[in-house]
């Protein structure tokens, strides 16, 4: 019973890897959304930004990715997956919260940036600005 348990639980694992990287590599544009719980924009903004974001990211060419500066726990667990992302030293000097950072998927240059607090139409320009 343990080894069936092992096998489903590596295809799982298998799987969620190579969705993963397939998503990734497809991938036009990361955005690093820089959060933090003690920011006044981050909580009046952050999710009708994202969702303004997600409707107009249908073909999924943007990986959206949090960086969340709360403290230093959460900050040491965003560095993990920014440098999963290459994303690590680039993010040094972006550092506002409640902004939005476009970089382009393979050279990790900035392409644009915008705060969560602007207007949907002007979150929707820039996610499709982004995309070229």
């Amino acid at each position: 019973m343990k080894t069936v348990k092992s096998i489903l639980i590596s295809a799982v694992l298998f799987l969620a890897v190579s969705v993963s990287l397939m998503a990734q590599s497809e991938t036009k544009v990361n955005s690093m959304i820089n959060k933090a719980d003690w920011c006044s924009v981050c909580k009046a903004n952050g999710d009708r930004a994202m969702a303004a974001f997600m409707s107009n990211n249908k073909d999924m060419a943007i990986l959206f990715l949090g960086n969340n500066v709360t403290d230093d726990k959460t900050e040491k667990k965003s560095a993990e997956e920014l440098k999963k992302y290459g994303l690590d030293k680039v993010m040094e000097k972006y550092t506002g919260t409640g902004v939005t950072y476009f970089f382009d998927a393979k050279t990790k240059t900035l392409i644009n940036e915008i705060s969560v607090a602007e207007p949907d139409n002007k979150l929707a320009e820039a996610l499709v600005n982004a995309k070229g």
